[in-house]
């Protein structure tokens, strides 16, 4: 008989507390600056909860960091109740926590807050020290070895598989692995090989891209020393790592020049749209990867339909940062910009660009568009009225659902295409535009349509 080893893994829960105040013109700009459900967290995860309590077959349970919403001390408080519910359920619970789940002196990176009628108010406050006591429970009481300083640990999930669960919040700049940790992490492998145990590892910020664009945008929310650490974990062994941070479902895969491989399993916020768990089934020769989506929830979504409103939500949460861009940009650059880690130096460094697309695009349908770069003939009627903001939208949603769907044989990928080659061949003379104009387009594909792997199914060589 096959030894399987079965797990659910649930990421970026993000909870916060009802105590903390749900309603209010206060709430109501919390929320504003937000994509995730954050009145709705523990409903969304009282039903994963449930669900994975229904499931008899499988008794592991991995939560991959950024449990609560910005470290409030309440809203840790008000999840471990339900963390402990799938214990007493059965379970095994192995917790990580990350970045929005603490704070320290004097960064104010994810501060954690209540609301009170009107106002945002400071909340009380997680330190990363109290984290350990809170969660200890979960995993690290189990651990056959602990980093201290990192709140790394290893685990044996049974025989004849170990798990490395990865802390790397840092000091929420570098969020990576120093030295002493790498040194921690070599040594656990080499003990798991030297056991007979297969390995893998769960961290929570993304080792691969879950979208080419990523590192662009986001490159301090990669994980640190992404390329290094990707090569070092595939070529050490470490093939399969599973992360969150980035609300993606998505699977990325790295063969390195040993001809080593590793995937990346990247997972959506469990409380953001699209709201997904993983199931996951190691065996003796492959893993397989399979997603779940629970679209009915015992909550408040304002009379709508869950599914819907983590949709809407989602979507107004982009069109906040669409219009901010072009008609409020003071309020996008210390307000929106942060919300998807783009600092408001930065925003006010790209303010002439951003601002003149954005007043823009408000406007441009494809047709338009043609018209202006002068690539009518590629513009497909079916498209030609197409709002080219709304679209941008969905791009931005599908890169998040996964499985994007526009193949170059679609009309919206041959106006894109044409669209950018025109561009390059516009910007050619100069010479600081060519680079970045060349990168986006050869971007384009892993933003308008996946390619392999899937990024919701999947079953991998072990």
């Amino acid at each position: 008989m096959a030894n399987e080893l079965k797990f659910y893994l649930i990421t970026d829960l993000h909870h916060y507390a009802e105590s903390l105040g749900t309603s209010g013109k206060g709430f109501e700009k919390a929320l504003s600056k937000d994509q995730k459900c954050l009145k709705q967290t523990g409903a969304i995860i009282d039903a994963y909860v449930d669900k994975i309590l229904e499931d008899n077959d499988i008794n592991i349970v991995l939560v991959d960091g950024d449990v609560s919403c910005n470290g409030a001390k309440e809203s840790h408080l008000d999840l471990i109740p339900r963390l402990r519910r799938l214990k007493s359920g059965g379970k095994r619970v192995f917790v990580i926590t990350a970045t929005h789940d603490y704070v320290t002196e004097g960064n104010e990176v994810g501060e954690g807050f209540k609301c009170v009628g009107d106002e945002i108010l400071p909340a009380e406050m997680t330190t990363r020290d109290e984290l350990v006591d809170l969660y200890f429970e979960f995993g690290m009481n189990e651990a056959l070895s602990i980093h201290k300083e990192s709140h790394c640990y290893s685990v044996k999930l049974q025989d004849g598989y170990r798990l490395l669960c990865l802390n790397d919040d840092g000091d929420k700049i570098f969020c990576g692995y120093d030295e002493d940790t790498l040194r921690w992490i070599d040594e656990e492998i080499d003990k798991a090989k030297a056991a007979g145990d297969y390995i893998f590892a769960i961290t929570h910020h993304p080792v691969l891209p879950p979208s080419p664009i990523y590192p662009i945008i986001s490159e301090r929310d990669m994980l640190g020393d992404w390329e290094k650490t990707a090569k070092y974990f595939a070529d050490k062994g470490i093939k399969f790592v599973f992360t969150g941070h980035a609300h993606m479902m998505n699977i990325a895969h790295l063969v390195t020049e040993k001809g080593n491989e590793l995937y990346d399993i990247n997972t959506s916020s469990l409380v953001g749209y699209p709201s997904v768990m993983r199931k996951v089934v190691f065996d003796d020769e492959k893993v397989q990867v399979s997603s779940i989506q629970l679209k009915d929830f015992n909550g408040d979504f304002d009379g709508m339909d869950p599914t819907d409103y983590m949709k809407m939500r989602f979507d107004s949460f982009l069109n906040r940062v669409f219009d901010t861009v072009a008609f409020d940009y003071d309020t996008f650059a210390n307000e929106v910009s942060p919300s998807f880690s783009f600092t408001p130096e930065r925003a006010y460094r790209l303010k002439f660009p951003l601002n003149f697309l954005g007043k823009r695009l408000h406007s441009l349908t494809f047709k338009k568009l043609g018209k202006l770069l002068g690539i009518s003939k590629s513009i497909a009627p079916e498209i030609a009225d197409r709002n080219v903001k709304d679209f941008a939208i969905e791009i931005v949603r599908n890169v998040f659902y996964g499985d994007e769907p526009y193949t170059p044989d679609t009309p919206e990928y041959k106006a894109c295409r044409a669209a950018f080659e025109r561009i390059e061949k516009l910007t050619k003379p100069i010479k600081k535009l060519q680079e970045p104009v060349s990168r986006i387009g050869n971007l384009l594909d892993g933003v308008l349509y996946n390619a392999p792997p899937a990024d919701w199914e999947g079953t991998f060589i072990k």
